[in-house]
């Protein structure tokens, strides 16, 4: 009824108000229309039709915004500025792996990209080709060293290194890619030599043949250790562990030349007063630790970075933590080869010798305990390898990069006892005899000789840390556990030399082979690039003799028999030995 007397209204006003009238008539009508009530014939007849409710089904179009409280707008507000963060994030992840791709392509491919360049329009400029040309010539002559005609000979006695150069004046280091000679060596022969740093400054030393210990670099030459006839040195946690003719390891001190003096007495001899000699008083103490009827004497060892494993003259293999002092945050990584030394555990004194019993002893097949011969240790950083009289290989320490050659899985990230390593089986013929021959170890990668008893068959594997060319199979990967064969080696490798992260190998023969990190030049190859698998080392520059790049990577370095290789962190050498 309203709805009509307002139809009436906007009838009559639109006669005096013209077209004001005509829409308010519109107006009305729109709500007429709107207000109109909707009946359904079923529905008002349905009690006559059926005993059952019956319910007619009404379109319901509500076109009205619902009421939304401020807390509820805000929310969706705030899940809508989520949404479109998240969108914005992923695509600007999107464009940097892309921006990265696209760099890393055009890196790698540069001098390709840069040919393209100069030979777009198919035109070159000579003088532009020559220009590249004697740019190229003048920086290999400049790592190319001139060597005086007055320099002795490859054939004299003495020392070449190469490598990484410490500069003591401003702490800056440069490199060198060609074996020079240091003329603080010549006509000398060393039992053995250790490249090494201590702090972050090169700390190298020498044995020379009256068993002298020596600190030398390339300018100066101390004899640091007098008369104790060592025979063999090597270098870890700051301290120098050398090994002496009477089967002692003695522990030098670097850090402070205090700490060295400290433990060194003169001495006169009870049958000739008129001499004295040096009594050097730190020393593995091994008296507590050798038990067995005739274990006297120290036979073999090698040393991690803060660990050392040595070899009784019974075949028995001891561990102990090295350094002078411990440091707060150290902690086992399961190096020591004991299984109360784990990383659960605190760390050792320094210096306390224990026996690993698990790697000195097995059980028979009847189930009894007996002894095991342990030939050979190989310590890496964090890892050691142990060979036995039967060939057979024994692992244990951090497997981080696969270095141990077992799975790379958190249970066994850390292995703090022996576990026997046989992955090598299915490189030879079904029923041959395996055995392992050589073990060495970079800082995170391993190296194993096997050969198969009756048929002389010999391959040698790597696993470990591979990102520079470590593993010399070609690839650089940052970790492998499968041992994979080493590429390129044709002939029977005589003696290993392993670096931080390269190795050099003295073939049969004299041929030598390098492969691994080369920023430093430390593989002699003449250039700063890393070799994935073995490559050979051009000769030794003689002296007087000027030369060219295409003469120098013709020839091919050969040692001689008394000529031996040695490495450090990112330096090698070679040295002449009786």
């Amino acid at each position: 009824m309203l709805s009509l007397v307002a139809f009436r209204q906007c009838t009559l006003r639109s006669k005096h108000y013209g077209f004001a009238g005509v829409r308010c008539l519109a107006n009305g009508s729109v709500l007429l229309k709107s207000n109109t009530p909707r009946f359904d014939e079923a529905e008002l007849l349905s009690s006559n039709l059926t005993s059952k409710r019956y319910a007619a089904k009404k379109p319901s179009k509500d076109y009205e915004w619902p009421d939304r409280s401020a807390e509820e707008m805000e929310k969706e507000y705030r899940d809508r500025y989520e949404k479109f963060m998240k969108l914005t994030a992923a695509l600007q992840g999107l464009l940097v792996v892309a921006g990265v791709g696209i760099a890393a392509t055009v890196y790698s491919k540069w001098p390709q990209i840069k040919g393209w360049w100069l030979t777009k329009d198919r035109r070159v400029d000579d003088d532009t080709l020559e220009k590249l040309v004697k740019k190229k010539a003048q920086k290999w002559a400049a790592d190319i060293p001139v060597v005086p005609s007055s320099e002795p000979g490859f054939d004299v006695p003495g020392l070449y290194y190469w490598g990484e150069l410490e500069n003591p004046g401003n702490k800056s280091s440069q490199s060198m890619c060609f074996p020079k000679r240091n003329c603080l060596f010549d006509g000398r022969y060393l039992r053995d030599v250790c490249l090494s740093k201590a702090n972050g400054i090169q700390r190298h030393l020498a044995i020379d043949d009256e068993g002298n210990l020596l600190e030398w670099n390339s300018k100066d030459l101390n004899c640091i250790l007098p008369g104790q006839d060592l025979l063999s040195v090597k270098v870890s946690n700051s301290c120098a562990y050398a090994l002496n003719k009477r089967g002692e390891i003695l522990i030098i001190p670097l850090e402070s030349d205090d700490d060295r003096l400290r433990h060194i007495s003169q001495r006169r001899s009870w049958l000739m007063p008129w001499k004295s000699y040096t009594v050097y008083d730190f020393k593995l103490r091994t008296n507590e630790v050798f038990k067995d009827r005739g274990e006297k004497k120290i036979a073999s060892f090698d040393t991690g970075r803060e660990h050392l494993v040595l070899i009784s003259n019974t075949g028995k293999a001891y561990s102990c933590a090295t350094g002078t002092k411990q440091s707060d945050n150290t902690r086992s990584r399961g190096q020591f080869g004991l299984p109360t030394l784990s990383h659960f555990d605190e760390f050792p004194p320094t210096n306390k010798l224990y026996e690993i019993e698990l790697l000195n002893n097995e059980l028979s097949d009847d189930k009894k305990v007996q002894k095991r011969k342990i030939e050979q240790v190989a310590c890496g950083d964090y890892h050691t390898l142990a060979r036995d009289s039967n060939g057979g290989l024994f692992v244990f320490g951090l497997n981080q990069y696969g270095q141990l050659g077992l799975p790379i899985l958190y249970d066994i990230e850390q292995v703090p006892y022996p576990k026997i390593l046989k992955r090598f089986n299915c490189y030879f013929t079904r029923d041959a005899d395996v055995k392992c021959t050589d073990i060495r170890c970079c800082d995170e990668t391993s190296f194993v000789t096997m050969a198969a008893k009756g048929t002389g068959d010999i391959s040698y594997f790597a696993f470990g840390n591979g990102q520079y060319g470590e593993l010399g199979n070609g690839n650089f990967k940052n970790s492998q556990s499968e041992p994979t064969p080493i590429k390129a080696i044709d002939a029977k490798i005589e003696e290993w030399s392993c670096g931080r992260s390269h190795v050099l190998c003295k073939l049969e023969g004299g041929d030598v082979v390098a492969w691994g990190s080369n920023d430093h030049g430390q593989l002699g190859t003449g250039k700063r690039i890393k070799q994935g698998k073995p490559v050979r080392i051009p000769d030794v520059i003689k002296p007087g003799l000027k030369t060219t790049q295409e003469e120098i990577c013709r020839t091919k370095l050969r040692l001689a028999p008394q000529q031996h290789l040695a490495t450090g962190e990112d330096f090698s050498c070679i040295y002449w030995r009786r």
